[in-house]
């Protein structure tokens, strides 16, 4: 390799924190140095990803030769030097601590109903830091309350500490500048700039940053107390850029979901879109029970073994609909059944695609199909994006006579006109696997098995860059219902090919995952575990093509020794 497109490697200097030695790359600030030992430096205003503000000043450390203290924020590791935390000087502890009582002179007592009580770094560092009565005698100073700032976003100015997280991100992140701070000292308040309002895609943001609770979301405020939840670190499935989340769950409903730090992803940003759409993957009403259609529009329950027979004679000739939000895992098994008992069957998918704005391109992919890329990746489908377009039309020229649908967004809200409902009607074999109950394709098919949203699976989803990435179930699903994959698993089954090692109704999600892992030979040979998967994801390399043309003629092989 030349010396241009080689790497230049980082200097790294030889520092000693609360007498231990480490080696950091130079110019390191010293919160991030800290944390390479294990050591977590207290701050507020401080994030990884925005500029240096440096006003909270609860990041305080000392530094040998250094005539006063100084925050670790702004102090970049240097060659030699010398640091003392609270954990080792009782000068940087009480520096803390006074710090942390000014702060909270202020702060409204109003913890009972903060919707930011439970996971709060004032709670958090008074007891660490602090712990003692106030000797603040006087008034509290009032500041405004519940004042929107936005569609999604509400202000208590009285919580606000000023550490000015939401206004750097508005500026540097989406460019949009829609806060400022007015006023001095203690009648500081942020506000919105005059005549606009928080209303860019990624303004929900602001909240995650924020480190008390001055903003919170209008959709989820007071909803519950975040001890009372379930919650879970998963992927959004908004769309293929696959961001990191965490979802807080509370009697089957979603009550609060917020950024998960990845910075190979999202950084620790979310867009609205995202956030506040998690709800459109749980329908209200849901199918419980297999059932089939009949001619005086009755539904009439029927065995799912009796589905998969009549599915199974017709496999050469199948056309499949398939979900983008499935699982890796279920794209595989789906091209596997294919492979091992026809050659003739197809699967076809939507992309979802759509434009995006300037601010929306910081995250979103125009790809709202979250796991598109994985069907592409282990060969399900092609590049081509003409080829779902052409099924169904010929659907609605009542040309295709067996279909299976797997999956509520097989086919988009937009696509479904009476032409496609009739055309479905017509087919001869039509199934679906389907979630929701209220779905106008579920009452036309010939027949329809109850499946689980992609919120109540969990498995291996890769984004638009080809990282692999873990998604958790986030809530319960009913006991009626199949994942996509135990489907597929039985129907290769009935067709007389038998994927799965193990029996598909004596395994859950994390069995199939670790079938998929040792099976795909593009994934094989990397010996991944679940847990290196959850721990950031896994990037694939760019020779992914490569690899599955290769797999691709290994399993072909397998097929025919099978057939």
């Amino acid at each position: 390799m030349s010396d241009a497109g080689a790497q230049k490697q980082p200097e790294l200097v030889n520092i000693q924190i609360d007498g231990k030695a480490t080696q950091v790359p130079k110019g390191t600030n010293l919160i991030e140095a800290a944390k390479t030992i294990g050591v977590d430096i207290p701050h507020y205003c401080y994030h990884p990803h925005l500029s240096i503000a440096g006003n909270c000043r609860m990041c305080q450390i000392s530094v040998k030769g250094q005539p006063k203290m100084t925050i670790a924020c702004n102090t970049p590791a240097a060659e030699g030097m010398e640091v003392a935390t609270h954990h080792s000087s009782k000068e940087v502890a009480d520096a803390q601590a006074a710090t942390l009582e000014f702060i909270l002179i202020n702060h409204p007592l109003d913890c009972t109903v903060c919707d930011q009580a439970g996971h709060c770094k004032l709670q958090d560092y008074h007891f660490e830091y602090n712990a003692r009565s106030s000797r603040f005698l006087e008034n509290k100073v009032h500041k405004i309350k519940a004042l929107p700032l936005g569609p999604n976003v509400v202000l208590d100015g009285e919580r606000c500490i000023m550490c000015t997280r939401c206004i750097r991100f508005c500026d540097e992140i989406t460019g949009t500048s829609e806060l400022g701070m007015l006023n001095r000292g203690d009648q500081s308040v942020i506000a919105v700039s005059p005549g606009r309002e928080l209303d860019n895609p990624l303004s929900g943001s602001v909240v995650d940053l924020c480190p008390v609770g001055a903003l919170t979301h209008r959709k989820w405020r007071f909803t519950t107390r975040i001890w009372f939840t379930k919650q879970t670190d998963s992927i959004c499935t908004g769309c293929s850029t696959g961001c990191n989340v965490k979802v807080a769950e509370r009697d089957g409903e979603i009550v609060l979901v917020k950024a998960r730090r990845n910075d190979h992803v999202n950084k620790e940003w979310l867009c609205d879109e995202g956030r506040y759409g998690f709800g459109r993957f749980l329908p209200k009403n849901r199918i419980t029970t297999s059932y089939a259609n009949t001619a005086s529009g009755e539904k009439r329950e029927v065995a799912l073994n009796d589905v998969l027979n009549g599915l199974k004679s017709n496999l050469k000739t199948l056309t499949i609909l398939a979900s983008p939000d499935l699982l890796t895992e279920e794209y595989y098994l789906l091209k596997q059944v294919l492979q091992r008992t026809t050659s003739v069957g197809r699967a076809v998918m939507p992309s979802y695609k759509r434009s995006l704005n300037k601010v929306e391109q910081i995250l979103v992919s125009p790809d709202h199909a979250s796991n598109i890329t994985g069907a592409k990746v282990v060969g399900l489908i092609g590049e081509s994006e003409d080829e779902y377009g052409e099924v169904l039309g010929k659907i609605r020229r009542k040309e295709i006579e067996n279909v299976l649908i797997l999956g509520d967004r097989a086919i988009p809200e937009g696509e479904i006109d009476s032409a496609l409902l009739e055309g479905l009607a017509a087919a001869r074999v039509s199934v679906g696997v389907l979630t929701d109950a209220d779905s106008k394709i579920a009452g036309v098919l010939g027949a329809v098995v109850p499946g689980r949203s992609i919120l109540e699976k969990s498995g291996l989803l890769l984004n638009s860059k080809h990282r692999l990435q873990y998604t958790q179930g986030v809530v319960s699903f009913p006991e009626s219902s199949l994942p996509e994959w135990r489907f597929l698993a039985l129907l290769g089954e009935a067709a007389g090919a038998k994927i799965l090692s193990v029996n598909p109704n004596q395994v859950g999600d994390r069995e199939v995952t670790r079938w998929y892992l040792s099976a795909d030979p593009l994934v094989s040979s990397m010996g991944l575990t679940i847990a290196e998967v959850k721990n950031g994801g896994v990037q694939l390399s760019s020779a992914t093509k490569d690899a599955r043309s290769t797999s691709q003629s290994v399993e072909s092989a397998g097929a025919s020794s099978a057939a």
